[in-house]
């Protein structure tokens, strides 16, 4: 029986663990091959293999999404291996839970080069082969901190306020030259992964959800089936938008 995304090849970056990897293993049911990317190696070389066990066609490499040239390492590999990319998912990135008082510029620095230049890094590295093969789904994880304020993510949520911008600046531009690439951005809350689960973040967890009207964190699953939706051809009319996945916190 066909599958959404059978034929459709898919780089998931940060896809050692957590969203990520929930979305890799998505996506690999829905029919497509994944390469997962991550710094995390062992992790990530267990998170494929755990795929390749069930019978998906996965494989893992080690990738620093700041690094533009590993960006070039990346779209060689997945092109030699598999012929196309026609889904991005830039799903790797970092956090601090600080206020502006408590806050290093270094700290802020550090957010920007992964999350915000890393993202820019990976969509500029797609984009020849993307039009090239004539269209592709390019999917940015942002953060509902875009749109719900927290004092502690003064500068986590300025780095995906900057991605969830260069997510829709680029869609109109693609959209009008008539690449048929398409670029959305989702937008988790509060979701249970290793960077929520700590002891320093528990206290702001705790006031998260309490603050979100299904009264319950995210699971990575819930962030997983809305990427593999936007990596479909079911959302090919959708591009430039911004999908909130948490439960309506956002907008109270």
């Amino acid at each position: 029986m066909a599958k959404k995304l059978d034929n459709k090849v898919a780089i998931v970056t940060g896809g050692a663990r957590g969203i990520g990897a929930a979305c890799a293993a998505k996506l690999c049911e829905e029919g497509a091959t994944v390469l997962i990317t991550d710094v995390l190696d062992s992790v990530g070389q267990t998170t494929a293999e755990r795929l390749q066990q069930l019978g998906h066609k996965v494989q893992y490499i080690y990738h620093d999404v700041g690094d533009e040239n590993a960006w070039q390492t990346v779209v060689n590999h997945a092109l030699a291996q598999f012929g196309r990319i026609d889904c991005l998912v830039n799903n790797a990135g970092i956090n601090y839970p600080l206020t502006l008082e408590d806050a290093t510029a270094q700290q802020f620095r550090e957010l920007l080069e992964i999350n915000v230049i890393g993202t820019f890094y990976g969509m500029q590295a797609v984009l020849p082969s993307m039009k090239k093969q004539g269209g592709g789904s390019i999917i940015n994880i942002s953060s509902n901190s875009t749109r719900k304020m927290v004092a502690e993510t003064t500068i986590y949520g300025a780095s995906k306020a900057a991605v969830a911008y260069i997510t829709k600046s680029a869609a109109i531009n693609f959209g009008e030259k008539g690449y048929n690439i398409r670029v959305n951005s989702v937008h988790p809350g509060a979701t249970k992964t290793d960077m929520t689960g700590g002891s320093d973040v528990a206290d702001i967890i705790d006031r998260l959800v309490a603050a979100v009207p299904m009264r319950r964190m995210g699971e990575p699953e819930d962030i997983a089936a809305v990427v593999a939706f936007l990596a479909s051809d079911d959302s090919r009319y959708m591009t430039a938008a911004e999908l909130f996945v948490d439960g309506g916190a956002s907008v109270v």
